[in-house]
């Protein structure tokens, strides 16, 4: 039993907007009326019981709104003042608050007062520290720059990331250097100034996964104090405004995946749920969801703590199903983003509630439709509830290789995997009780996509030690897959257990063939589906014409 906290409610879900209320799906100028639409729209009877507001756009170095904060700067100042606008969508951006501001709006209260007003609690979120808003040179080439980071390369990480991949360093040698006092100064006044001007807020956040690099390489543990003192200080500043105003406001941390990849960052989440400091974790990835992420250990250390674990999906997976995407072979990379499915999201959703977590955490999901041209928020009246997601239709996936961030992120990954006599292994963590759910089930299938593949492979599939059958098996004189190929098998006979699941794949080749194509495992997927009125209405066989 979780003892009761800070916090005056349950969060089933939490949306995020990082538009700091400067949106650019509409052209300026922008009426209250319209703000509120574009922010809100979708989200009243939802299960989203939190929004999460940034308090300026994107970078954390300029504001949505007039600041007396020495160093920061208010967005609409820099556009007036000539800044480098950088892009037409943040031109749009800083003229929708210009125009707001011009007729007496206040762009942050107005969302406020609408988000209470449909019955969400609503926080305020700065991002620590970004790559929005310079070039590769590190010269500041987008607006939402400012004097402060222009100023003072004396505050950067620059050869500090010496330890790190050069892929990473390349990027993190331009990032603020939380060892410097004036660099975290500017975060805290910040935090305080925003919490003061709109005292009606329910909470503040710190986006530690924008991004995820704090200090220099090897002295990140060493420094952890650092930051520790930051959260200290903001949770004072907390508690002092809440006893003038007569409540309690929260503080919440999104932080890497593991509490691992949290303390080579330096961010000592064990001490600060220790000593009370926060109210909400939200363990998050960074820009790819982690198809295979475990909440339990986060749920096991705050165990017997008012602290909450809110872990994050993304909007998007990496795959290496690169065909079928209108665009030439040649001209698509082995790896691609796209956008997480509705039956993915639930799986993700579901594994994480049944794994102990509070709540969940949705992040970039505003851009979802202008980034992929596909609209996610129909899942949200499924994902707040594990009841709900019960006997819903789900895909669960194996997670790629990803070497973004090796800082703070786990690396060893199955696949994608070259296919020979030693078994591939994958593991695959179902929530769904099929054996409870009977014939519920309309089916369960695994699927994994194989690059290379001909007839003369012969593929050895297995499941918790099951042998399986191909149900696409190639023929000689037969139609021939294309370079990467999905292979399917049916489980319905044999179904995945609640809990892991462990994937075997071994292959033998033809000596030739061998020696100089590797056959690859590229993705992994495991896909379960419900008959209605749960699952989607499927028409019965004769139905529809030619079934």
């Amino acid at each position: 039993m979780r003892p009761d906290g800070r916090l005056r409610r349950d969060y089933r879900l939490t949306w995020v907007d990082d538009s700091g209320c400067a949106i650019s799906s509409v052209t300026p100028p922008v009426t209250p009326a319209r703000l509120r639409h574009a922010m809100f729209g979708g989200l009243a009877g939802t299960p989203v019981d939190a929004f999460v507001c940034t308090i300026g756009l994107n970078a954390g170095y300029t504001l949505s709104y007039p600041t007396d904060v020495e160093g920061m700067e208010f967005l609409v100042d820099r556009l007036e003042a000539g800044a480098v606008l950088g892009s037409a969508d943040l031109w749009r951006r800083a003229e929708t608050l210009r125009a707001l501001w011009s007729d007496g709006h206040d762009p942050v209260r107005i969302a406020l007062d609408e988000a209470q007003r449909i019955g969400m609690d609503f926080w305020l979120q700065l991002r620590m520290n970004d790559w929005h808003h310079f070039d590769s040179a590190g010269e500041t080439y987008r607006i939402i720059g400012s004097h402060f980071y222009e100023q003072h390369p004396e505050y950067l990480l620059g050869d500090g990331v010496s330890g790190w991949p050069e892929s990473l360093g390349r990027n993190m040698r331009f990032f603020q250097d939380f060892a410097h006092e004036e660099v975290r100064r500017i975060r805290f006044e910040t935090a305080g100034e925003a919490m003061e001007r709109y005292p009606e807020a329910d909470g503040w956040e710190y986006d530690f996964m924008r991004c995820p690099g704090y200090f220099a390489s090897g002295s990140e543990r060493g420094n952890a104090h650092l930051i520790t003192d930051l959260i200290s200080r903001t949770r004072a500043m907390l508690d002092e405004l809440g006893a003038r105003h007569g409540k309690s406001y929260g503080l919440s941390v999104r932080v890497p995946n593991t509490i691992e990849g949290a303390l080579r960052l330096g961010l000592d989440i064990p001490r600060w749920i220790d000593d009370h400091l926060v109210d909400i974790v939200v363990p998050s990835t960074f820009f790819v969801q982690d198809t295979e992420e475990d909440v339990r250990e986060w749920v096991e250390l705050a165990a017997g703590r008012p602290v909450r674990i809110h872990p994050a999906i993304e909007e998007a997976y990496a795959t290496g199903a690169t065909q079928g995407r209108d665009v030439a072979a040649h001209q698509i990379a082995d790896s691609i983003m796209r956008p997480l499915t509705v039956e993915m999201i639930r799986a993700i959703a579901a594994r994480h509630l049944a794994g102990g977590a509070d709540g969940l955490y949705l992040f970039n999901y505003p851009g979802t439709a202008e980034t992929y041209g596909y609209d996610n928020r129909p899942v949200l009246h499924d994902i707040g509830s594990s009841l709900r997601l019960e006997h819903k239709d789900k895909c669960y996936v194996g997670m790629r290789r990803d070497e973004a961030f090796p800082n703070c992120f786990p690396q060893e990954r199955s696949i994608p995997a070259a296919l020979g006599a030693e078994p591939v292994r994958v593991t695959i963590r179902v929530a769904d009780d099929l054996p409870a759910a009977g014939a519920r089930v309309a089916g369960i299938q695994l699927r994994l996509l194989v690059e290379d593949l001909t007839h003369l492979d012969e593929m050895v599939v297995t499941m918790n030690g099951v042998g399986l059958r191909c149900q696409q098996e190639l023929e000689a004189g037969r139609g021939a897959p294309g370079r990467k190929a999905w292979r399917t098998y049916d489980l319905t006979a044999s179904p995945p257990v609640r809990g892991d699941n462990v994937v075997e794949v071994s292959a033998a080749r033809a000596k030739r063939l061998a020696g100089e194509i590797p056959l690859v495992l590229s993705d992994v997927e495991l896909d379960i589906s419900y008959r209605h009125p749960d699952g989607r209405w499927r028409h019965p066989p004769g139905f529809d014409p030619r079934t």
